[in-house]
């Protein structure tokens, strides 16, 4: 989930990247307030949330939502993604 429209060529690369690890992904690119994206995101039992700004995107980074316990903070993309294949891997659903 991209913070606003200026980070929406990061979001289609971490999407590339989330499909590519064979991982369902979907990117919410719509002009609308961050706090109402996650609030539908939640509503609709989404697992992960990440989200995505310009620290994120210097760091090549995401800053991950969990539906249990909420913001986890920030995690390098290719280790959040490691992680991912992990718990499929296991069936477990623990980041």
């Amino acid at each position: 989930m991209p913070i606003s429209e200026r980070h929406h060529a990061y979001a289609k690369k971490v999407e590339a990247e989330l499909k590519a690890a064979g991982l369902r992904v979907e990117v919410d690119d719509r002009n609308e307030k961050m706090n109402g994206k996650i609030r539908d995101f939640a509503n609709q039992k989404v697992p992960y949330i990440l989200v995505f700004g310009d620290k994120e995107e210097a760091a090549g980074s995401v800053s991950v939502r969990t539906r249990a316990k909420g913001d986890q903070g920030s995690a390098p993309l290719d280790e959040f993604i490691a992680k991912c294949k992990a718990l499929v891997e296991t069936k477990s659903t623990e980041l």
